[in-house]
């Protein structure tokens, strides 16, 4: 059995999905979901993609009774993820040092990629789920063998990535046309024009691919290890 047929009548009759609706969101046949909530078999495909419609691990469609008390799970450090972090630790501010211009515009630019990031973040997903999110980044370092609907916080850290992006661009757009209208004479400055303009965007791509990136690989990392562990 590949699936729990009580586990998934639960899931779905907790969303208030049809039979068809969760086909239509698996992208599944209507007779496959009858079929798995009959018997319970299916391919690791199908099973993968009804997980990502519930948005939780595939785990979690094995066995109803699983309780938290018998998901307790080992803990692991991963060295590497101690030794890239350390050097995370040393290279952003040398970085931000080196090349600041102005220490006041330096903390605004920084400010607001964080918080227009988070703030995207929580109006999305909710302060709860944001706060797991980046509570659980420690996973980096020491990170759990098991954890319940990992594919949930997969999806957060990818919308995470994006949403500071665009946070990032949408700045340095805004601060090169206040400059332009209010202070043109900067122009004639171009180099130090141009350094002020992109620092949103410089911050950007510290936070994601020093921070958000790598965790969200160790979190890709995590959910492959799991699969493996299960019995298909």
């Amino acid at each position: 059995m590949n699936i729990s047929p009580k586990q998934l009548i639960t899931l779905r009759e907790e969303r208030g999905w049809s039979q068809e609706k969760l086909a239509a969101i698996a992208s599944i046949s209507e007779r496959t979901v009858q079929r798995i909530e009959r018997d319970g078999s299916c391919s690791l495909d199908t099973k993968m993609a009804i997980a990502s419609a519930f948005e939780i691990s595939p785990a979690e469609l094995v066995n109803q009774s699983m309780d938290d008390d018998l998901l307790q799970f080992k803990v692991k450090t991963s060295w590497g993820g101690e030794v890239g972090l350390f050097v995370v630790g040393l290279a952003t501010p040398l970085i931000a040092l080196l090349t600041a211009t102005d220490g006041r515009w330096e903390v605004a630019s920084f400010l607001a990629v964080c918080v227009g990031s988070i703030a995207l973040t929580v109006m999305h997903y909710g302060l709860k789920s944001t706060y797991e999110l980046f509570d659980n980044s420690s996973w980096i370092v020491r990170y759990p063998t098991y954890v319940n609907g990992l594919n949930k916080f997969i999806v957060q850290a990818k919308s995470v990535i994006e949403y500071t992006y665009i946070v990032g661009v949408v700045s340095t757009v805004v601060v090169a046309l206040t400059i332009i209208v209010h202070v043109p004479s900067k122009l004639n400055e171009l180099p130090d024009f141009i350094v002020v303009v992109i620092r949103p965007l410089f911050y950007s791509i510290l936070f994601v691919e020093l921070w958000f990136r790598p965790y969200k690989k160790k979190m890709e990392s995590m959910l492959s290890n799991q699969l493996e562990n299960e019995k298909i």
